[in-house]
């Protein structure tokens, strides 16, 4: 068996076996030390870690506080934002023009203040991907014009040399 040079690895670049970086090995260990502290913790130490924790809130603790109302009550939900139109108004996405229009318009508003970043990034992903579209049908297109393209050349082809 060939052995693996002082850096782990085999002769071809690959993690060699019993190297503790190789395939599965930080995954390993994570497991481990999970298992190591399921065993060393017993459920009457997790209850006497929320009585504590349930102590030092009642004593006032915000982050204790916190801790025991997300682990009995649970989190509470956000609330929805109120959508609010924005001060632009952008074409309709027909053209790749259309699109570039667009982002234009919406990079003006967050630079003069009419649109919020993350409204901006939401409206520019939805252009980006709309210019996807367009360019995949326009490549749909292009493609089967040059399939009948190709396949008109071959029957002339076909006809001239059999006449």
């Amino acid at each position: 068996m060939i052995e693996a040079p002082s850096s782990g690895r085999d002769q071809r670049g690959r993690f060699a076996p019993g190297n503790p970086g190789g395939k599965g090995g930080s995954r390993r260990r994570v497991l481990e030390f999970r298992k190591a502290a399921e065993e060393a913790i017993a459920p009457e130490h997790v209850a006497a870690l929320l009585r504590k924790t349930l102590r030092m809130g009642l004593e006032g603790n915000l982050s204790a506080i916190k801790v025991v109302l997300d682990r009995t009550v649970g989190r509470a939900p956000e609330a929805p934002s109120e959508s609010e139109p924005l001060g632009i108004d952008l074409p309709s996405l027909g053209t790749a023009t259309d699109c570039s229009m667009a982002l234009d318009k919406l990079i003006e508003g967050v630079c003069n203040g009419n649109v919020d970043k993350s409204s901006a990034r939401v409206l520019i992903a939805g252009v980006q991907a709309r210019l996807r579209a367009l360019e995949t049908v326009e490549f749909e297109r292009r493609l089967s014009d040059m399939e009948k393209s190709a396949a008109h050349a071959e029957s002339l082809n076909k006809s001239q040399r059999n006449p």
